[in-house]
């Protein structure tokens, strides 16, 4: 009797430990559209941690309370998730116009993990070091403004715009991991000339 209980204790730890697998890292990392279909396909799983909102049918995203706002653009869950071995404690999403320096959007998890562990756990990604322990970044891509709007070609330039910025009637999107002063960010950004058109497509959360 007492082993089918350690047994059955053993079933159910498994299932309440892998039931908090965060599933959308994978997702976040190609820095598509897609990810917001798949915040709606694990919507029912992650309104125990926190809000999510529907939009487009099939699509959802987590709410913050003003991206625009750098006090007010990230929320904490309820209680962590998990992704490996990593522990995500809360959601990002920061947007900003710089006027001719071009349009700024952030969106992403905050990790409570060391950024070096990060970057070993997530060791799929072609990491390119910016700063040493500080900044990483990974699948960059960019576009011309008269580019079809689904076009985004691999950006093989050795400098791109999280330390300078876009060239003239260009798009970079790229996904970063940063050690913020409060925080570690695993998130994507799209920056540089964003037209509607495109922020339509790219960040379907924000036109709704």
């Amino acid at each position: 009797m007492i082993k089918k209980i350690i047994a059955l204790f053993f079933m159910f730890y498994t299932f309440a430990v892998s039931a908090d697998k965060l599933p959308l890292i994978d997702s976040l990392t190609l820095c598509t559209p897609d990810f917001f279909r798949k915040v709606y396909i694990n919507k029912n799983k992650l309104r125990k941690h926190t809000n999510i909102k529907i939009f487009n049918r099939n699509q959802a995203y987590i709410s913050v309370e003003n991206r625009y706002d750098i006090a007010k653009n990230y929320v904490y869950f309820k209680k962590p998730m998990s992704y490996k071995d990593l522990t995500i404690t809360g959601y990002y999403d920061h947007a900003m116009n710089l006027g001719k320096m071009g349009k700024y959007y952030f969106w992403g998890f905050i990790i409570d993990n060391d950024i070096n562990q990060i970057k070993e756990t997530l060791n799929f990604i072609d990491w390119q070091s910016m700063e040493d322990n500080i900044l990483y970044i990974g699948n960059p891509m960019i576009r011309n403004i008269n580019d079809e709007i689904q076009i985004w070609e691999k950006n093989n330039g050795t400098v791109v715009g999280v330390k300078t910025i876009p060239a003239p009637d260009t798009t970079e999107k790229l996904l970063l991991l940063e050690k913020d002063a409060n925080m570690n960010l695993l998130i994507c950004s799209i920056q540089g000339t964003v037209t509607s058109e495109l922020l339509k497509q790219e960040r379907p959360d924000i036109i709704n």
